[in-house]
């Protein structure tokens, strides 16, 4: 498939939390690869908004969660091959995501 292509995306789920950028978790399926990819993050910051995929938090050698400057560590469990990619990903979900919000409401 060619960087070009266009996947649609359902948004499955969505559960809000309001803490610093983090908005919520949303759950994602993209019908065509017949994927479903939970715990997407959803942020906002400075009226912009973006989605981040699943993450891990970061165990040290001495199996304690690593911490910098009293914050846990996450690392990538998935990522996509370029920031273009990744940002119409992006911003397919919050086209999804503010449908589904807009139907419910309807």
């Amino acid at each position: 498939m060619s960087e070009g292509a266009k996947l649609a995306v359902e948004v499955v789920s969505f559960k809000a939390m309001d803490r610093n950028t983090l908005k919520g978790f949303v759950t994602v399926r993209i019908p065509a690869m017949r994927l479903t990819i939970r715990d997407c993050t959803v942020h906002e910051s400075h009226g912009k908004r973006w989605v981040g995929l699943p993450s891990k938090a970061q165990i040290g050698r001495d199996q304690e969660l690593v911490r910098k400057d009293g914050k846990i560590q996450y690392a990538a469990v998935v990522e996509f091959d370029s920031k273009a990619v990744s940002d119409a990903f992006s911003a397919a979900v919050l086209r999804a995501l503010d449908a589904r919000v807009d139907g419910a409401a309807a």
